[in-house]
């Protein structure tokens, strides 16, 4: 796990490296946002598919020019049928600047989630962590020159989000997830 959080954290920071150290980037801004979402998790057992709605609050850490954005992040998904889903990533997204307030957004994102299954009776806990790949989209409004609001959906799908615990085996396939962020930014030097 912290071997391939160390190589998403490296692939981040050497896609941010030429936004921020161009000398011919006018206008970089360093992030900091807070996320909060409603997501659908598609998740297969015994041959019967589920989708699960869950709350997600989250962090991003980042680094924006005026094309683009990269951030680094980290959610945490409220779960019933599982203790715990987490996911740690990397988020870089091209910005579409139509208009002065508003801006639309297409990106990809890629990281890792943790999944841990909770004991049921006499069998232990399970927990596996597994590779996600997806995309995004959405909107940035710029509700100041230090804040910005933005509104989106994330696609995520698990590469291998299998768990077994005791006799259940639980597959978890992908996450659909609808979030709203309050991003604060200010100027790099």
């Amino acid at each position: 796990m912290k071997n391939s959080l160390s190589k998403i954290v490296l692939a981040a920071m050497m896609t941010a490296a030429p936004l921020v150290a161009s000398e011919y980037t006018f206008n970089s801004h360093s992030l900091f946002a807070i996320e909060g979402g409603m997501s659908d998790v598609t998740t297969e057992s015994a041959a019967v598919m589920e989708k699960d709605e869950l709350a997600n609050v989250g962090l991003k850490l980042g680094a924006q020019t005026d094309n683009y954005r990269v951030f680094l992040s980290g959610r945490h998904y409220q779960v019933e049928d599982y203790n715990s889903l987490r996911t740690y990533g990397v988020e870089a997204q091209y910005m579409f600047n139509f208009s002065e307030p508003v801006n639309f957004f297409l990106g990809a994102n890629a990281g890792k989630a943790k999944i841990k299954v909770g004991a049921n009776g006499a069998d232990p806990s399970a927990e596996t962590t597994t590779t996600y790949y997806g995309a995004d989209a959405g909107f940035n409004l710029h509700a100041s020159e230090m804040v910005d609001i933005e509104i989106g959906a994330k696609y995520m799908e698990m590469q291998d989000g299998v768990i077994t615990q005791g006799a259940t085996t639980l597959e978890v396939d992908k996450i659909v997830t609808a979030y709203a962020s309050l991003i604060i930014k200010w100027e790099m030097d």
